[in-house]
């Protein structure tokens, strides 16, 4: 068997990233980009070094909306609304582990839900639940991976869930319709999780988990939840048809939102939460680059080109249990290079199994990735909180195995019910 150069392209990308991460240890844009040089050099394109720059670029609109989201979350936690916000809900359900368990679920989705990023909710509101749920009962394992389960599920509940716009774009899809398939892939298994960890806790649940510091209300009234309706009304509002459209664009509705947090919390200085904001992006923003060059030189050695061709000859029976493995399996390298190498030629192969139904639950399999070897990137950035020995992330990555398992089951069985299910919510 002769294999095609698009093929020993593809193999030496994949094979150097995975010597890069695991054998080097070197971050995951780093090792996606160098994976890309390998690429150029293997496929013959060495001279075309221009595509390793348009690449960096390739997901600069991603980029900006998640800087702009995640310096609106520095505010919030500058500011002291997130500790205030979690402090309320903790009080009201406290002593009662079930109430407790969804209140923190949703918690620790709301980051994600706004920004499209499973580490800004593990980086904001997750941090904050972990203690909370710790002193409820939570065993270490168990707290740290209901976080890591909630930032996924956050990531792809909308308003904002960037895989589904990453492949809206690579087949001129607006996103537009996505809110409620995301709803019905995200609500169910955040409840269903919920109860899963809920009965896992052996000890009772303390009556007051929240105490000290982090108990000292200091933020009165309404004024706490001001930055966050602000954002959300914002995002309402562009969805809603009148006689002048009004939407600023999401980066814009978060700026918004952030002059809205320097008016309702403590006094912060708002260079530095611009600049902490940022910089806690950098992570993302660097695998976001990696992606963009490591997509950039699949298209250019023709190696995309023979996805999309292999993904077309595969029955669509079999098309959609292939979307199962090979959709987390690409989303450990990074969730948006799966979204957009995957999940594009899948769509298109798809094609009239109702595509915005397609897109919703390829993107919830694309974020299983966020979970496994060898970046796993959420459990990381979780552990790292509490514990950031090794031994401790991977007893975290293996209490993430039956709830993403199931996770992965329910993306399966909506992208194989796509159709009834669109036809019943009327898409």
């Amino acid at each position: 068997m002769i294999l095609s150069m698009e093929l020993i392209t593809l193999l030496a990308m994949i094979g150097s990233f995975l010597i890069l991460v695991a054998v080097l240890k070197l971050p995951a844009g780093l090792a996606t980009t160098g994976a890309a040089i390998l690429g150029l050099i293997v496929s013959g394109n060495i001279g075309n070094v221009r595509h390793l720059v348009e690449g960096t670029f390739g997901y600069f609109d991603v980029m900006l909306i998640i800087a702009v989201a995640m310096v609106f979350m520095n505010a919030l936690e500058k500011s002291g609304i997130l500790k205030e916000i979690s402090t309320r809900m903790v009080r009201r359900f406290g002593g009662k582990i079930l109430p407790l368990t969804l209140v923190s679920m949703f918690l620790v989705m709301v980051p994600g839900m706004l920004t499209g990023s499973s580490t800004a909710a593990a980086l904001t509101t997750g941090r904050f639940m972990l203690p909370v749920l710790i002193g409820a009962g939570f065993s270490r394992t168990k707290a740290a991976a209901m976080v890591a389960i909630g930032s996924l599920l956050g990531m792809v509940a909308p308003p904002v869930n960037v895989p589904v716009m990453l492949i809206g774009s690579g087949i001129d899809m607006p996103y537009v319709g996505f809110d409620i398939p995301l709803l019905i892939l995200t609500v169910p298994l955040a409840i269903l999780l919920s109860f899963w960890f809920a009965f896992s806790v052996k000890g009772p649940a303390l009556e007051n988990p929240v105490s000290g510091e982090q108990g000292a209300s200091e933020i009165p009234g309404f004024k706490v939840y001001i930055p966050l309706l602000v954002v959300l009304g914002l995002m309402v509002l562009s969805r809603i048809p009148m006689g002048v459209h009004i939407d600023l664009g999401i980066p814009l509705m978060f700026a918004v939102g952030t002059v809205s947090a320097l008016f309702c919390g403590k006094r912060i200085r708002i260079w530095d939460t611009i600049v902490g904001g940022v910089g806690s992006t950098l992570p993302v923003m660097g695998i976001l680059v990696g992606a963009g060059v490591f997509v950039q030189v699949m298209t250019l050695a023709g190696v995309r080109g023979l996805i999309v061709t292999t993904a077309l000859d595969i029955p669509s029976s079999w098309l959609i249990l292939v979307a199962a493995i090979s959709m987390p399996l690409f989303g450990a390298i990074s969730v948006y290079a799966s979204s957009t190498v995957m999940g594009v030629p899948i769509v298109l192969a798809l094609l009239g199994n109702n595509e915005i139904m397609t897109a919703a639950a390829l993107s919830l399999m694309a974020g299983i990735g966020d979970l496994l070897p060898p970046i796993a990137i959420v459990p990381t950035l979780v552990t790292q909180a509490i514990d950031a020995s090794p031994e401790f992330r991977r007893a975290t990555i293996k209490q993430c195995v039956v709830p993403g398992a199931i996770c992965l089951l329910w993306g399966f069985v909506v992208l194989y019910f796509a159709v009834p299910i669109g036809r019943l919510i009327g898409l």
